[in-house]
């Protein structure tokens, strides 16, 4: 049965689509309350998802030495290669029997869950700048309803939407489609969604489309990471219903749902904040969210006798849906319309309130904190050791379409506010912390650099056209900055998500290949070569990228495979092994080029820091027409922006070789 509100008008299409949902009821009025109602349940296809594989041993060891090869002499390499051989022939096997024997005892999680959770929770540095990324929006097309008031309230609206969507199994679940012209159609949902839960993975495998998995989405909402001494832990809270706001450093909080876990009304949610925005206090710059940046086991220390002195009120932050944070400042837009210094200096604000911020108006142990600034620009920041990209994203987008496409509109009825503010008990020992919190904060804000790059000279659609990869493109660009800089290449990481496995994170590619390093010497000024070899050799730096691209997206990379295996000879009691005790596993593991990509046409920016402090942190993105990059760093350990101004220059040479004329013969090969 179809149920709608009297007078309201209902798209033939939705009809459609409620028909065929399973003979179920589909009312119009809670649809209000959902992103969509997909007519496959959300997680129709977990439970049949394929297992992260474990590599072969030996591909691992030689995917691990190929990787070394462009970053040792040959001494070094000789040495390391031994080492490896060694471990091939003994503990190697050992580790290798028992990692698959702890597997098939385990078929709920990945080989790499736990050690890759470990990872993070074991990691004693502040969390900020070493771990957090965040995502900021575009603004709203809408300029008025890019105010303060009205964006928090329609992003908080499209959160609760997609909440309850996942919350209810309605969220389409995530799917890579080879073949969207044939699997991203209501068709092909209404026949996939009969194949039983068991066998639904496959039905859309043989229609060459690949579910993800979604495990991560609860913890997404209603969680946190708790700090312990030695090793953090995340903790959800299901049943909660309530935000935490922070604004000017005071904490707030207020219903979002009722008992029944219904959205309250955005007139509601609306008269709150606005309350929470009018409180005349001035601003708390000794915040508890300035501990929430500390190292690890001294947050650990404080958050104990918080707990004695303030039970409920820390119960009340960790379990909150996510945290509202209400800049009292306003920045710029970074529109990236020009490629001006002055143009493209726009995004370092964004970047630095998106990363950091006003550490008295954060609390970066929750899983996401929502960021607004007076001028309504929005930003998504979230903590790491719960999830990755592939899930904030696809939040990300679904809230920001969702909110231009139904914006709050008033009701007729006065609504009356209702916020707690939580105001914690503190001790002289809690207030003498908070200020020296706030000063390593500050010093540490202070030492951390950003600077910009845009180049016009080519964008997706150019190399797309002569049939090289784009990401391949960027990387090789890194690589020969780094070669014409520093005469030598470093530790380099890409992330690659390995979402199409249960319980899939991510694997690393390492974009420093023998075929990177061949590209960058022949481009030096000094060498001989010709047009016609570094075209074979940007080709061959192109294939290879898109190699390794996929075996890592295929659980066949080796980085976490030996991460495991450390863990587990870490576990067993062991004494540590040779080959991870080699000094060029450090070098190959001491990041200093560390890098990203997210594309979606609601991201303005987003970034990460460097993650050593010697180290760039380059998040980059290759537009249609141009090719942005935005390099993080600690000087005087690093030089960004001697880094970015490389960059440039080695861009206009690869584009000297990639235009048209020099690859016109060569384009259909």
């Amino acid at each position: 049965m179809i149920r709608v509100q009297r007078g309201v008008k209902v798209p033939r299409q939705l009809i459609c689509r409620a028909l065929s949902y399973g003979g179920g009821a589909l009312e119009v009025e809670d649809h209000e309350g959902y992103i969509h109602r997909s007519i496959v349940p959300t997680k129709h296809y977990q439970n049949s998802l394929p297992r992260l594989p474990i590599p072969v041993l030996e591909s691992s060891c030689a995917k691990y030495l190929s990787a070394l090869k462009p970053l040792l002499n040959a001494e070094q390499y000789k040495n390391t290669e031994k080492l490896v051989n060694d471990f091939m022939d003994g503990e190697g096997k050992k580790l290798q029997q028992a990692l698959m024997k702890q597997d098939s005892e385990n078929k709920e999680f990945s080989y790499i869950h736990k050690p890759w959770s470990e990872l993070y929770q074991k990691n004693r540095d502040s969390i900020v700048l070493n771990s957090n990324p965040f995502l900021g929006f575009i603004d709203d097309p809408v300029p008025e309803n890019n105010t303060q008031l009205n964006r928090t309230t329609n992003l908080i609206l499209s959160s609760l939407r997609f909440y309850r969507t996942y919350r209810d199994e309605y969220l389409e679940p995530d799917m890579y489609h080879m073949q969207p012209d044939k699997t991203d159609t209501a068709k092909f949902n209404r026949a996939v969604r009969l194949i039983p839960n068991s066998l639904s993975w496959y039905g859309a495998y043989m229609m060459k489309a690949f579910p993800l998995c979604m495990r991560q989405y609860p913890m997404l909402f209603q969680s946190t990471r708790i700090p312990k001494l030695g090793q953090d832990e995340n903790r959800s809270y299901p049943d909660s219903k309530h935000l935490v706001v922070i604004h000017k450093g005071h904490f707030y909080s207020f219903d979002v749902l009722d008992q029944q876990g219904n959205m309250l009304s955005g007139d509601f949610i609306k008269a709150n904040l606005n309350a929470i925005l009018n409180d005349d206090r001035s601003t708390n710059k000794y915040s508890l969210g300035y501990f929430t940046a500390l190292e690890r086991d001294r947050w650990a220390e404080l958050r104990t006798e918080l707990d004695e002195l303030n039970p409920e009120l820390m119960l009340k932050i960790d379990s909150a849906m996510f945290v509202v944070c209400l800049d009292d400042y306003e920045i710029g837009s970074y529109t990236g319309a020009g490629d001006s210094d002055v143009d493209v200096a726009q995004a370092i604000p964004l970047i630095k309130n998106g990363l950091q911020g006003e550490g008295f108006n954060r609390w970066f142990d929750k899983s996401f904190n929502m960021i607004v600034t007076k001028n309504g620009k929005a930003a998504i920041h979230f903590e790491h050791s719960w999830g990755d990209g592939v899930s904030v994203l696809r939040y990300f987008n679904e809230i920001f379409k969702d909110s231009i496409k139904r914006p709050h509109k008033p009701g007729t009825f006065l609504v009356v506010p209702h916020v707690e503010k939580l105001d914690p008990v503190v001790t002289p020992n809690i207030i003498t912390n908070a200020r020296s919190a706030r000063a390593e904060y500050d010093q540490r804000a202070a030492g951390f650099v950003l600077d910009v790059m845009k180049f016009e000279g080519f964008g997706r659609k150019d190399l797309k056209k002569l049939n090289v990869s784009p990401d391949a493109i960027c990387q090789l660009a890194f690589q020969m900055a780094q070669w014409r800089l520093h005469g030598k290449f470093v530790g380099s990481y890409e992330s690659c998500s390995t979402a199409a496995f249960r319980y899939g994170r991510t694997e690393t590619v390492r974009p420093c290949t023998i075929e990177t390093e061949a590209c960058s010497k022949a481009f030096d000024k000094d060498n001989s070569a010709g047009i016609d070899e570094m075209s074979e050799l940007l080709r061959a730096c192109s294939s290879k990228h898109n190699k390794i691209c996929k075996e890592a997206a295929l659980g066949q990379g080796f980085d976490r495979h030996l991460f495991a295996l450390k863990h587990l000879n870490e576990g067993l009691g062991n004494a540590p092994l040779p080959i991870f005790t080699d000094p060029n596993y450090a070098l190959l593991n001491h990041i200093v080029l560390s890098t990203s990509t997210l594309a979606s046409n609601a991201l303005e920016v987003g970034g990460f820091a460097a993650v050593v402090q010697d180290g760039l942190g380059l998040g980059y993105a290759m537009f249609d027409d141009w090719f942005g990059c935005q390099a993080s760093y600690y000087p005087p350990h690093n030089d960004g922006s001697a880094f970015v101004k490389e960059l440039h220059g080695v861009c206009d040479d690869l584009l000297s070789v990639l235009s048209e004329k020099n690859f016109k013969e060569k384009r259909d090969v």
